[in-house]
C-alpha cells in the first residue's frame, strides 16, 4: 500500500514539474506546437466560443478597448489617423498586436470594413521591440481607408483568432472597438473619379526617338493618394486630342515598379507609371514638317486640406511640348544619299584630279630619269663616233623620235644654239680622226650632255 502511495506521489511531483516546464516554455521562445483539431480526426475539437458582441461605435482615434477574450497580456491597439476625414480622402488605419509573454502562435485579422468604405491593404510586418525593458512581439498592421460617401460612416473592425502556443484549438478572439466618422461630402456635382489628395504631381516625362510611321513612346508618372488605374484613364482621355501628324492610342497605366518616388509624399501616396503609344505620320504634321505639338496634361484633384474641399480644384499640369521625328527608313535612306551626293561628287572629281597629278607626276620623274640617263651616256663617250652614234640613238629613242634630224627640225624642237654648234663641231670632228684636238672634242660633248633638252623625254 505504501509502495503505490509513494508512485503515485512521484507521478504526482513529474507532472506538476512537466506542467511547469510546458507553461514556462512560451516565454522563452515562440515554439510551434502540432495542431490537434478536431476537424479531421484530431484528438481535440475547436471550441466554438458563439457570437461575440461588439462594443458601441466611438470617436477616439486611438483605443485598446474590446470585446471577447484575448491571450492573456496580449494587448491589441488600433488607431485612425483621420476621424473626420473628406469623403473620398484616403487616411491610414493600423492595428498593433503587442505579445510580451510571445505566447503566439498564430493570429487570423481580417481588414476593417463598413457601408461606404473601401479598404486597400498597405502592409503586414512583425518585429521585436523593446516595452519597459522587455522584449515584446509586434506583429503591425496597415490600410489605407476610403469613406466612399459623407455623414457618419461606422469603421467596424473585425474578429481577431489567436492560436496560442501549447493549445491545440483557439479558445481566444477579440473585437476592437467599431468607430464612427463624420465624412465631410464634397459636392454632387463632381465626378466619383477626381482624385482626393493633398498633393498630385507629374513627374519624368519622357518621349523616345521618333520615326515617320513607327510607333514610339510618351511617358510620365503620376504621383498622389487615392489613385487608381480607372480614374487616372478617364481623366487622361477626357482631355488628350491627337495633333495633326500624330496618332495617340489609349493609355497603359500600371503601379511603377519603382515606388521609392511617391516615398516623399507619405505612406499613402502611390505613383503610377503611364504610357502612351505615339505614331507619327509619313507625310509630316500640320504644316507638312516632321514637327507636333504634344498637348498639355491638366489632371484635375480635390485637396482635402483647404477650407470647403471641392469648392475649387487644383491641377497638376504638364505644358505642352513639340516634338520632331525622322523620316521613315526609306526616305532617310534618300536623304542621306542626297546629302551625300555632293560629297561623293567631289570626292570622285578628286580622286581624279590626284591621279591626274600623280601621272603628271610620275611623268615628269620618268622623263628626268632618262634624261638623265642620257646625259651621262653621252658624257661617258670616249670618242668623236661613239659621241655621235650615242647621240643619234638618244634622239631616236625621244617619246618623238627625231631619226637624222636636220638644223632646221632641231630649231623646231627647240634645240639651243649652243647645242647645235657643238653638234655641227662634233661632225667636224669625226672626219678629223687621229687628229681631232682633244679639248675641242670634250668642251663639245659636255655642251652636247649639258644642254639636252629635258623637255624632249616628256
Amino acid at each position: 500500500m505504501s509502495g503505490m502511495r509513494v508512485a503515485r506521489r512521484f507521478s504526482a511531483s513529474l507532472l506538476a514539474v512537466l506542467l511547469a516546464l510546458g507553461g514556462s516554455l512560451p516565454a522563452i521562445a515562440d515554439i510551434p506546437r502540432p495542431d490537434r483539431d478536431g476537424e479531421r480526426g484530431g484528438f481535440a475539437e475547436r471550441v466554438e466560443l458563439g457570437p461575440i458582441e461588439p462594443l458601441p461605435a466611438i470617436t477616439e482615434p486611438v483605443s485598446r478597448e474590446g470585446a471577447g477574450r484575448p491571450p492573456r497580456g496580449v494587448i491589441v491597439e488600433t488607431e485612425v489617423t483621420a476621424m473626420d476625414p473628406v469623403q473620398r480622402e484616403t487616411f491610414l488605419v493600423t492595428q498593433t498586436i503587442l505579445d510580451p509573454a510571445r505566447q503566439l502562435r498564430g493570429v487570423e485579422v481580417h481588414r476593417p470594413e463598413g457601408r461606404g468604405v473601401d479598404t486597400q491593404v498597405l502592409g503586414v510586418t512583425q518585429d521585436t521591440v523593446e516595452i519597459d525593458g522587455r522584449r515584446v512581439v509586434r506583429r503591425h498592421y496597415r490600410w489605407a481607408v476610403q469613406a466612399l460617401r459623407g455623414g457618419e460612416v461606422t469603421l467596424e473592425f473585425q474578429r481577431i483568432d489567436f492560436d496560442v502556443v501549447g493549445r491545440a484549438q483557439s479558445e481566444f478572439a477579440w473585437v476592437p472597438v467599431a468607430r464612427r466618422l463624420a465624412v465631410e461630402p464634397l459636392p454632387a456635382h463632381l465626378p466619383e473619379y477626381l482624385p482626393v489628395t493633398p498633393e498630385l504631381e507629374l513627374r519624368d516625362t519622357q518621349i523616345g526617338e521618333l520615326v515617320a510611321g513607327e510607333p514610339g513612346e510618351w511617358r510620365f508618372v503620376v504621383v498622389g493618394e487615392g489613385l487608381s488605374e480607372k480614374a487616372l484613364e478617364q481623366l487622361l482621355r477626357a482631355q488628350l486630342i491627337a495633333p495633326t501628324g500624330l496618332r495617340i492610342d489609349e493609355p497603359s497605366i500600371r503601379l511603377a515598379p519603382d515606388q521609392a518616388r511617391a516615398e516623399s509624399m507619405g505612406a499613402l501616396a502611390d505613383a503610377w507609371e503611364v504610357r502612351f503609344s505615339i505614331l507619327p505620320a509619313v507625310t509630316g504634321g500640320g504644316d507638312g514638317a516632321r514637327e507636333a505639338r504634344l498637348p498639355a496634361v491638366d489632371l484635375p484633384y480635390i485637396d482635402p486640406t483647404v477650407d470647403k474641399p471641392g469648392t475649387a480644384i487644383d491641377y497638376a499640369r504638364s505644358e505642352a511640348q513639340t516634338v520632331r521625328w525622322q523620316a521613315e527608313p526609306a526616305e532617310q535612306r534618300l536623304d542621306a544619299i542626297r546629302a551625300a551626293l555632293p560629297w561623293v561628287l567631289a570626292g570622285l572629281a578628286g580622286l581624279v584630279l590626284l591621279g591626274l597629278i600623280a601621272r603628271a607626276g610620275f611623268r615628269w620623274w620618268s622623263a628626268r630619269r632618262d634624261w638623265r640617263r642620257a646625259q651621262q651616256e653621252l658624257r661617258s663617250a670616249a670618242g668623236p663616233q661613239a659621241l655621235r652614234e650615242r647621240l643619234s640613238r638618244v634622239l631616236a629613242g625621244l617619246p618623238q623620235p627625231m631619226v637624222s634630224p636636220v638644223r632646221s627640225a632641231l630649231l623646231a624642237r627647240g634645240a639651243p644654239t649652243e647645242w647645235l654648234e657643238a653638234r655641227s663641231t662634233l661632225e667636224h670632228l669625226r672626219f678629223a680622226g687621229d687628229g681631232a684636238d682633244e679639248d675641242t672634242f670634250r668642251a663639245s660633248r659636255e655642251t652636247l650632255a649639258r644642254s639636252l633638252p629635258a623637255g624632249w623625254f616628256r
